[in-house]
């Protein structure tokens, strides 16, 4: 019998033996660290999830005002050219994973960490249409795409066993974090130029994670001789099938899976309604005849929640099967989807902000930790660049449908019921999906 899908390629034992074999190299900084190292990468990786905030759709949406005002468009033409520049951004994401595998979290995330400085700084001179789209596609690609992307890669080489609750501790601080960083860009552009404001958080990104990848990222842990989590030589011993067995997927063999395909799936969808339902929140809460205090107030609720949430979903991904929590994930979108359309009261407007920041708590923690615990870790900067982009597809595509919706259909229900309905088809996937399994042909003597 032959094992054609494998015939070629190394055994995994033999190639962990090869790098085991190899002298570790020293680190003057690692060995004196008194903690394990891997906080030390939690660390930095923190700094530059926190500096891809003005990035993220929630920054963003500070600043749509002030273009609408300074440009001459319309709300559906800003929405337009985010969604595509957020889709030319997401058209890179794989190519970068590739790069994190090639050259590793410390060079690539000096380099992402200089351009999106860059990027920033440039938008305060933007004058236009075409410049914005170029701004809106690098601060996609560069701060909602490839600096979360960077950081939760270097995470998960760190930790393998605790990656779930490292990751949720990693997502819990960046939900904590955006209260705190859009409070503070209002008071900025209240008492400055809209300009200014993108110059004072290009000086913020490069002060602060261009340093911190720059000194202090290193990469795998078994470069230096030490295990993911800290595992001792008693420990690795009673986890070696655990532990040496970690099978590691390429893209290529990753996409023959069916739960591959399920979960990026699951990925799009989130970012796909959950991004439409944060930048039109004011429109659709003004639609159900609540004010903008009310919308806040709910947001910073979802906030909180999120927060919460991605604890929970550490400790579920750390002991439950990943299908059963992309299940979890749908239900929650779902909930939040259906009660978008009917939230006219207090007690409705909670059970939304818990619903919406369930299923996004559980999404950052997921993203995080599932993709090497299926595929293992070392091809897993292009797995999760591939999956990175189709979930920004989904958010350059989600505010388009809401807004196609609200023009031509004199409302949001249709998106939402379309939302919904989407959800529940993949949480029934996600709870069939079988545990991804190589291909063998079975050859006769």
């Amino acid at each position: 019998m032959t094992d054609v899908a494998s015939a070629g390629r190394p055994n995994e034992a033999e190639r962990l033996s090869c790098m085991s074999a190899r002298a570790p190299t020293q680190s003057r900084l690692i060995s004196s660290s008194p903690i394990y190292y891997g906080w030390v990468i939690w660390l930095v990786a923190l700094a530059g999830v926190l500096c891809s905030s003005p990035g993220q759709s929630f920054s963003v949406s500070l600043f749509m005002e002030h273009f609408i005002e300074d440009f001459g468009l319309d709300r559906t033409a800003i929405s337009s050219l985010y969604g595509a520049g957020t889709f030319a951004a997401s058209l890179g994401l794989t190519w970068v994973g590739r790069q994190i595998d090639r050259w590793g979290n410390r060079r690539v995330g000096v380099a992402i960490a200089v351009l999106f400085g860059i990027v920033l700084l440039l938008c305060s001179l933007i004058s236009g249409p075409i410049m914005l789209f170029f701004a809106f596609a690098g601060m996609r690609g560069l701060g909602q795409g490839s600096l979360p992307l960077v950081s939760s890669t270097a995470v998960a080489n760190w930790f393998r066993f605790r990656r779930g609750r490292m990751m949720s501790l990693l997502a819990l601080a960046f939900a904590l974090f955006q209260g705190l960083y859009v409070n503070v860009v209002r008071v900025l552009l209240e008492a400055m130029d809209w300009r200014q404001v993108f110059i004072v958080l290009g000086a913020a990104v490069a002060l602060l994670a261009v340093p911190a990848f720059a000194f202090l990222m290193r990469e795998r842990p078994e470069n230096y001789g030490l295990a993911p989590d800290n595992a001792t030589q008693d420990e690795k011993s009673k986890d070696a099938t655990a532990t040496d067995a970690e099978d590691n997927w390429t893209l290529r063999e990753a996409m023959q899976t069916p739960i591959l395909w399920i979960f990026v799936v699951a990925r799009m969808l989130p970012s796909a309604w959950g991004t439409g339902l944060i930048l039109h929140q004011v429109s659709i809460f003004a639609d159900l005849n609540h004010s903008i205090q009310v919308a806040t107030e709910t947001f910073a609720l979802i906030s909180l929640v999120t927060a919460g949430s991605a604890l929970l979903a550490g400790y579920l991904i750390d002991r439950f099967k990943p299908s059963n929590v992309a299940a979890l994930q749908m239900l929650a979108l779902l909930a939040a989807s259906v009660l978008a359309m009917s939230m006219r009261e207090t007690w409705l407007l909670i059970m939304y902000a818990l619903a919406f920041g369930l299923g996004m708590g559980i999404g950052y923690v997921f993203d995080g930790a599932v993709w090497p615990n299926l595929f293992g870790r070392q091809f897993q900067g292009e797995i999760r660049g591939f999956v990175y982009t189709a979930s920004v597809i989904g958010s350059a595509v989600g505010p388009a449908l809401f807004g196609l919706s609200y023009d031509y259909a004199g409302g949001y229900d249709p998106a939402l019921w379309l939302g919904a309905g989407f959800c529940l088809v993949v949480l029934l996937l996600a709870l069939a999906a079988p545990s991804p399994k190589r291909r063998k042909a079975v050859a006769t003597a």
